[in-house]
């Protein structure tokens, strides 16, 4: 019974340090979000367009995001003409992508590079944030055939692991059935004393 509320106890103060810990990253994640609004602001982007972002800018500091990882994507998308719902998507899938497991700063490099290429070919507005979309999905596509190679060679490892334990056993076996029986010339020699002594018996 001791031991029982021992380990309830234990229980319930790992419970309470994860819950303090929760609260407590939700609340710098808070504080970073409200220091972006201004710095962005600062940066030209509407507090509309903040607003419409906040959600996918709190998933990615939680991620592991910094605020300059962020603020520089948005702050360059604004500048390059990226205003409401094409802001807001275009934000949205690199979200998508860290979410992924991209690194925050890797997504954010993607983004900026493909807004610099659509940018450069003249493209505004909605087919610009389709060009980010599209450069998002394939570098998913890219990591997703990458998972798959490497769950591949994983399992080409462990089948080689498998057949070389098999070709061990075999050699075992063929060495064992090769090595002569210890009971056989015992048996043989005592054969032979048997016959000996018969004869002498004559």
């Amino acid at each position: 019974m001791k031991k029982c509320l021992t380990i309830l106890m234990f229980m319930g103060i790992v419970c309470f340090m994860n819950s303090l810990q929760a609260v407590a990253q939700e609340e710098e994640v808070n504080v970073a979000v409200e220091e972006l609004e201004g710095e962005l602001q600062q940066e030209g982007v509407s507090e509309e367009d903040i607003e419409a972002i906040k959600n996918p800018i709190k998933d990615m500091l939680n991620q592991g995001a910094t605020k300059k990882d962020i603020k520089d994507v948005v702050a360059d998308l604004s500048r390059k003409g990226l205003k409401g719902k094409n802001l807001k998507e275009s934000v949205d899938s690199m979200n998508d992508l860290v979410k992924d497991g991209e690194s925050p700063k890797e997504a954010g490099n993607i983004v900026s590079k493909a807004a610099h290429e659509a940018k450069a070919q003249g493209l505004k507005g909605k087919d610009l944030a389709a060009k980010v979309h599209e450069a998002i999905q394939q570098r998913k596509q890219e990591r997703e055939a990458l998972k798959e190679q490497k769950k591949e060679q994983k399992q080409q490892q462990k089948e080689e692991k498998k057949q070389k334990k098999i070709k061990q056993q075999d050699t075992d076996i063929d060495q064992d059935e090769g090595q002569p029986s210890l009971e056989e010339p015992s048996k043989s020699k005592g054969r032979g004393k048997g016959k000996g002594k018969g004869k002498g018996k004559i």
